[in-house]
């Protein structure tokens, strides 16, 4: 089913003269919860894999989830503090006490080198995603993490493979079964609906005159009412356009090799919600609930959780022969 955003509700070009002059294409990916082809464009589920290339696996240091058994603490009730804070000591990465059938335990957590399998996060087809950008002579991005949190970035590392899908002759039935210490980073099988958007960047990266006229703007918006912030980039999973910096400000990304500008590849976003602004007309009868399954499946499809409130952001440098990433 196609999804499409709405009219904005402002019209930014007008509002700000010479704002036309940064306009960029994006393309919002609308994932929906189903069963994907494994040859489609998806979130989640099977890779189009050559069975004879080897699967990635994660050699960095990452954040291992540890249950140290203990003697049950009578009476069956949850520990003093006296007694929580020496049962403490006792494991690194204390994260509490937990009493079930199996026993009782302590959680806590390590960061060590587990090597481990990479989940499937995305694939996507430049035949389907018109701003999937990929190097000459591929077609196909595919995205895969390893699910659990590393301490450089707080969150999964990333892999990204380009390939030229006609040169999958011999597909790997599966992807090799993970032990993931976080639920979150394991994506929902996916479809996706793409729709191409026209995107502005964050008032930071506009030239000091208009970047002003911007905030000036903003400084004058009720509660309530829509803002140059909702209005200029769009939320959720997309291709391309411009990332919203939240409340880290402007972060310039630059390729560690060549020192050039970096271009934002892809996001991945914990929700597909961020006000009436975007919200696809197609889904406008389902009332906003967050206790509503309905509405949750809607704005958190693939039950990724990431990064901060604006996602968790991929950047590749095309000026280098290799097409470096930087996630952020």
């Amino acid at each position: 089913m196609t999804r499409t955003s709405p009219v904005p509700p402002l019209d930014l070009p007008a509002l700000f003269p010479g704002l036309s002059a940064f306009a960029k294409t994006a393309t919002r990916l609308h994932p929906r919860r189903g069963e994907p082809d494994r040859s489609d464009s998806h979130v989640g589920g099977l890779l189009l894999w050559p069975a004879e290339e080897p699967w990635p696996t994660c050699e960095e240091l990452h954040v291992v989830a540890t249950e140290t058994p203990v003697p049950p603490v009578p009476p069956l009730s949850t520990p003093s503090p006296e007694l929580m804070a020496g049962l403490a000591t006792m494991v690194p990465g204390f994260a509490g006490y937990t009493t079930t059938d199996a026993g009782s335990f302590l959680r806590g957590s390590t960061v060590q080198v587990q090597p481990g399998p990479l989940v499937p996060v995305a694939q996507l087809r430049a035949g389907d995603i018109p701003d999937v950008r990929c190097p000459p002579g591929t077609d196909m991005l595919q995205v895969l993490w390893c699910p659990n949190t590393h301490g450089e970035h707080s969150g999964p590392a990333i892999e990204v493979r380009w390939r030229q899908e006609r040169s999958v002759v011999n597909v790997l039935p599966a992807a090799p079964p993970v032990t993931a210490s976080e639920e979150h980073y394991l994506p929902r099988r996916c479809v996706v609906h793409p729709e191409q958007v026209v995107e502005f960047p964050d008032d930071e990266e506009l030239p000091d005159d208009l970047g002003e006229r911007v905030r000036a703007f903003e400084d004058s918006r009720q509660y309530g009412e829509e803002s140059y912030s909702s209005v200029s980039r769009a939320p959720g999973w997309k291709v391309g356009g411009y990332p919203s910096w939240g409340v880290t400000g402007l972060i310039p990304m630059l390729c560690d090799g060549c020192h050039s500008p970096m271009d934002l590849l892809l996001t991945i976003s914990s929700s597909e919600h961020r006000g009436a602004a975007w919200f696809p007309v197609e889904d406008a009868h389902v009332p906003e609930s967050w206790g509503d399954p309905a509405w949750t499946v809607l704005t958190k499809p693939t039950g990724v959780t990431a990064g901060n409130e604006d996602g968790l952001r991929i950047f590749v440098c095309t000026a280098c022969p290799e097409w470096p990433i930087r996630v952020r």
